[in-house]
């Protein structure tokens, strides 16, 4: 065979190799929310409201309202990574739990787990990661001493989130930017849910809003997809 055509066939295979690699990576990803209904998900609580318009689950906050309300997958996850866009219009707290499980009836808000900020107060902490559970309400990765990361969410535009929950490792990029590596164990395998905050009576922040779309995961080996992060890791026990 003529040396032309051995470089040919060495930059074909090489060529297949890598388009095979890009589309394996691609098929690793699994969208959880169809833009259509809520099909895979169940909202938990009937205080706050949350439907689907223009590809995109909206949710809004009713005032008076003693508990908050959750959209909440259906399925339980364990080591995954979660990317989703997500836009807030207005006052209105909200985030992602991960791996969030039922709470006892005994407890303020009806499911637990690690949730990821998206904060509207003037300290911006979207992209840290919030605790409640029981009667305690507890920050365990701040962005306190994180300029750049403080500066990641831009309030009423849209905004992109990647979570990566791998054992007891959680980081959390917000547009990009590194917002948290944290380091902790509580809780190991549970349910994906959007959150609704209750409000007092507060009806003029009624008209606050948060939309959640493209939501897809990796949950099929998972760290095979690992992004890298210069965020050194912190523990939380």
């Amino acid at each position: 065979m003529k040396k032309s055509k051995v470089v040919i066939l060495i930059c074909m295979t090489l060529n297949s190799l890598i388009i095979n690699a890009q589309s394996s990576k691609n098929e690793s990803w699994k969208i959880i929310f169809n833009g259509k209904d809520f099909s895979g998900w169940s909202i938990i609580g009937s205080f706050g409201k949350a439907w689907i318009q223009d590809s995109a689950i909206n949710c809004h906050m009713v005032s008076n309202t003693p508990e908050h309300t959750f959209v909440r997958t259906n399925k339980k996850y364990k080591d995954f990574i979660l990317e989703a866009d997500c836009k807030m219009d207005g006052f209105i707290h909200s985030g992602f739990l991960l791996r969030c499980v039922d709470a006892p009836d005994t407890a303020k808000v009806c499911i637990f787990g690690y949730q990821v900020k998206m904060d509207p107060t003037e300290r911006k902490w979207s992209g840290g990661i919030f605790d409640d559970f029981g009667n305690r309400f507890s920050w365990w990765y701040t962005l306190a001493n994180d300029a750049r990361a403080r500066e990641a969410f831009k309030m009423d535009e849209w905004n992109h989130f990647r979570m990566e929950a791998i054992s007891d490792n959680l980081k959390v990029w917000v547009n990009g930017i590194p917002t948290c590596n944290l380091i902790n164990s509580k809780y190991k395998k549970g349910y994906i849910a959007l959150k609704i905050h209750s409000l007092g009576n507060n009806p003029e922040r009624e008209k606050a809003m948060v939309y959640f779309k493209n939501i897809k995961i990796i949950s099929k080996s998972p760290e095979k997809y690992l992004k890298q992060m210069d965020l050194a890791p912190k523990a939380f026990n």
